[in-house]
């Protein structure tokens, strides 16, 4: 599967972390995917991750 573009920021420069969870390097945000839909989050500066809106399945960028 080709890596997905962000969905917060559209950007290509996206990369893997696991095996459903990508970061973009554009944004800053770590998200994952899932069929439910995309989790996001923010990465602070201590290295933690602060959930963000949750995005619905219709709305996954290809």
């Amino acid at each position: 599967m080709k890596d997905p573009l962000c969905p917060a920021c559209g950007g290509r420069n996206v990369g893997r972390v696991g095996t459903v969870q990508y970061y973009c390097w554009d944004c800053f945000i770590e998200f994952s995917l899932s069929p439910r839909g995309i989790r996001m989050f923010r990465v602070e500066a201590d290295g933690e991750l602060s959930r963000m809106d949750q995005v619905g399945p219709e709305e996954v960028m290809s």
